[in-house]
């Protein structure tokens, strides 16, 4: 925990200097001036009043009672922004209630080279990275393996599910806002964020608020959706039409929409795919566009489905976007990453 703390700030006040009471499983975070936010699970909960508020209350009720000081810094807190908050919950749900059960590594490593083409995880052997928007840690897994320090960091409850698969000592997941970070200026040597900036309400704020964290000569590596130059079958795939409805489902009906849709896939294309890969044609069941799935198990299926379906705030982004979030830095790269979405990295003057 000590390599953590030389690294976080309050993210209300900037404030360093944070201090532990408790155990490194379950506490306090203390700033200089007082302020308290709570240490569940060995996750640093680094959420600003407007969402540690209703976190707290949703997610672990008992926890103000056991550590009364940490209600001191919410009795002014603002009203959240409803869609963020609805971001906090609805990943939540999906990073902890939908869970993979299992290390799905050669998953996580196809992802990672389709979002970073180019770029090994370890490339980062020795240095000190933080993954923006980590979910329940798949690429920081990766990556801390290389690494000297890993930190992952996540609005949604997903860094549970990180801490407990990466126990590495040198890898921390930290529960924070991304707009307004919990860590000192150029803390890092790299900082990577793979499909999360367009979750975000100004995408471009939100880059802005994340790349001061890296040192001058350090790099910054982004993925985001993007629908121009993009493959048709990408496109579809994202629902844009229907989205506007089913992000304002109630949950039960979300599950269960994302459920129907998921079986009509399976009786409809995944099928199809494993019985011609069983046939010898495995060349052909390979150009099925979504056929990466067809070997999943259901619940894999189904989050990916919801992850469709129910995002609060979704942006897609431009090329022309891209070249002036990084307008500002050295070695600035922009692919169209595999005809799913926009690869883009740069290193910081």
């Amino acid at each position: 925990m000590k390599a953590l703390l030389d690294l976080l700030v309050c993210p209300v006040t900037g404030e360093t200097g944070l201090t532990l009471e408790g155990g490194p499983d379950e506490g306090l975070l203390r700033t200089p001036s007082g302020r308290a936010y709570p240490v569940i699970g060995g996750v640093p909960r680094l959420l600003p009043p407007d969402l540690l508020g209703p976190f707290l209350r949703g997610a672990y009720p008992d926890f103000a009672r056991r550590w009364p000081d940490v209600q001191a810094g919410l009795a002014d807190a603002v009203e959240p922004e409803p869609a963020v908050l609805d971001t906090l919950i609805g990943y939540s749900y999906q990073h902890v209630d939908v869970a993979d059960e299992r290390h799905l590594v050669d998953d996580w490593r196809a992802t990672w080279d389709r979002f970073q083409p180019g770029v090994a995880p370890a490339d980062f052997a020795g240095q000190t990275v933080l993954d923006v928007g980590c979910g329940e840690g798949r690429h920081a897994w990766l990556v801390g393996g290389h690494a000297r320090t890993m930190v992952g960091l996540d609005l949604s409850r997903g860094v549970e599910v990180g801490r407990k698969r990466d126990p590495r000592p040198t890898s921390f997941y930290v529960q924070g806002d991304l707009r307004r970070p919990p860590f000192r200026r150029g803390a890092f040597d790299a900082l990577y964020s793979n499909g999360v900036l367009h979750h975000t309400p100004d995408p471009a704020a939100s880059f802005a608020s994340v790349t001061p964290l890296v040192r001058s000569g350090g790099r910054v590596l982004v993925w985001v959706y993007g629908l121009d130059e993009m493959r048709l079958s990408y496109r579809v795939s994202h629902l844009t039409w229907l989205r506007p409805v089913t992000n304002r489902m109630p949950r039960p009906l979300q599950v269960a929409t994302a459920a129907a849709m998921t079986a009509g896939l399976e009786a409809g294309l995944w099928t199809p795919v494993r019985l011609l890969r069983r046939a010898g044609l495995g060349p052909v069941a390979d150009r099925i566009p979504l056929q990466e799935s067809a070997d999943r198990d259901w619940t894999y299926k189904l989050r990916r489905t919801l992850d469709r379906l129910t995002p609060p705030i979704t942006h897609y982004i431009t090329r022309d976007e891209l070249r002036r979030w990084f307008a500002a830095f050295d070695e600035v790269e922009i692919r169209n990453a595999d005809g799913r979405g926009w690869s883009a990295r740069g290193r910081v003057r």
